[in-house]
């Protein structure tokens, strides 16, 4: 897959420890807590000796946390450490859910657990482009055929935009440039790595604060 040779060396928060935490994985049992069945579902099996990816869950929780203003979802200094210590139980709790960002965002509600997002629309999409974004502050969950990524941003001087891959970790740009090419270059290799005609679809789930 593409490297994201346009994100900032200094800003981005790749992941780097994936020994220590699992990367783009379950939990460990001995990371989980006890009497929870959780694991059961998304832990280690004979198929998953490093326990089932939680892309969905990964991408849905970077952004109901970016669009809720938590400062180590867009801060690369402390990303692995906040991807470390908290987003990867949550991503796995989500991941649990199934489907994509607005079930799972149904789901919390059902369950009473307040997101203050909201999904405004769901786009199929050849390319994202900055037509799609919104004013304000705002975020995407993508879909690229069997993995899951997000992306986000705030319009405006001095803005960040940022793409957070489950495997890579967070890729964050100040040129809406480079940001673009890294996004076209991921999804067409994407395709390319599934065989499917560059015609094919991507799924945009475009969301903002509640």
């Amino acid at each position: 897959m593409p490297n994201f040779v346009h994100a900032s060396s200094t800003m981005s928060g790749k992941l780097l420890n994936k020994n220590v935490h699992g990367g783009n994985h379950a939990p460990k049992p001995g990371d989980w807590w006890a009497g929870d069945d959780t694991l059961d579902r998304q832990g280690v099996d004979k198929k998953r000796p490093k326990g089932h990816g939680i892309c969905k869950g990964v991408s849905s929780a970077w952004v109901i946390a970016f669009l809720n203003g938590t400062l180590e979802a867009s801060d690369g200094s402390v990303y692995e450490a906040y991807y470390t210590n908290f987003l990867r139980f949550q991503a796995t709790m989500i991941k649990d859910f199934g489907s994509h960002i607005d079930t799972h965002v149904e789901k919390m509600s059902a369950l009473h657990v307040e997101t203050n997002i909201k999904v405004a629309e769901k786009l199929e999409l050849v390319e994202f482009t900055e037509k799609q974004i919104p004013d304000g502050r705002w975020a995407a969950y993508i879909s690229v055929w069997h993995h899951d990524i997000a992306i986000g941003g705030k319009w405006g001087a001095n803005s960040t935009l940022y793409i957070n891959e489950p495997n890579t970790g967070l890729l964050a740009y100040t040129d809406k440039a480079d940001f673009f090419a890294d996004l076209k270059a991921y999804i067409a290799k994407r395709r390319q790595r599934k065989k499917l005609q560059p015609t094919e679809k991507a799924g945009f789930w475009v969301c903002r604060p509640a």
